[in-house]
C-alpha cells in the first residue's frame, strides 16, 4: 500500500515537472490562451474521474501523471492572461487578492471533500467532483465573456455599454428639483 501511494505521488510530481518543462520550452499558446486554461482543467476533471473509478494501479498512475501535468499548463496560460489584462499599476493588488482566494479555496475544498467522503463512498465522491469540474469547463466554453477575455476592444466596449446603462439608471432615479 505504501509503495502504491509513493508511486502515485511520484508520478503526480513527475507529470508536473515534465509538463512544466514542456510549456517552458514551447512557450504556450500565443492567442486564445483561455483554451490553455480550460482544456487542461477539463482534462483534470476527466483524470479525477478515472482515478476515482479505477481499480488498477497503473491506470491510476497514468491518470495522475496527466493530472499533474495539467497544472503547469493551465497555470502558465492563466498567469499570462492575468498579467496581460491587468494594468501594471494594479497587478500587485489584483494578484495578492487572487492568491488569497486560491490559498483559501485549497483548505476549504479539502474540508468539503473530506466531509463528503465521510458521508458517501469515496470513489463516488471523486467521480462526481471530477464530473462537476469537467462539466463546468464544457459549460464555461459557451460563455462569451470568458472566451473573449483577451479581446481588449470587446472588453472595453462591454465596459462602456455597462457604464452607459448605469448612468442612464442613475439619471432615471434623480427626481426633478433635487
Amino acid at each position: 500500500m505504501e509503495s502504491a501511494l509513493a508511486l502515485l505521488t511520484s508520478m503526480l510530481s513527475v507529470g508536473g515537472v515534465l509538463f512544466g518543462v514542456l510549456v517552458s520550452v514551447w512557450g504556450g499558446l500565443k492567442s486564445k490562451r483561455v483554451y490553455g486554461v480550460m482544456i487542461p482543467l477539463f482534462l483534470s476533471g476527466l483524470m479525477v474521474m478515472v482515478i476515482g473509478g479505477s481499480r488498477w494501479l497503473y491506470l491510476s498512475v497514468a491518470a495522475i501523471f496527466v493530472l499533474g501535468g495539467t497544472t503547469p499548463l493551465l497555470n502558465a496560460h492563466s498567469q499570462t492572461i492575468w498579467q496581460s489584462q491587468t494594468p501594471r499599476e494594479l497587478q500587485g493588488r489584483v494578484f495578492s487578492v487572487r492568491r488569497l482566494i486560491a490559498q483559501f479555496s485549497w483548505p476549504a475544498s479539502t474540508f468539503l471533500a473530506g466531509a463528503l467522503a465521510s458521508q458517501f463512498d469515496l470513489s463516488v465522491v471523486t467521480i462526481v467532483l471530477g464530473a462537476v469540474l469537467a462539466g463546468w469547463c464544457v459549460i464555461s466554453m459557451f460563455n462569451p465573456a470568458l472566451i473573449r477575455v483577451e479581446d481588449k476592444e470587446w472588453i472595453e466596449a462591454q465596459a462602456a455599454r455597462y457604464l452607459a446603462a448605469d448612468r442612464a439608471r442613475a439619471a432615471e432615479t434623480v427626481e426633478p428639483g433635487d
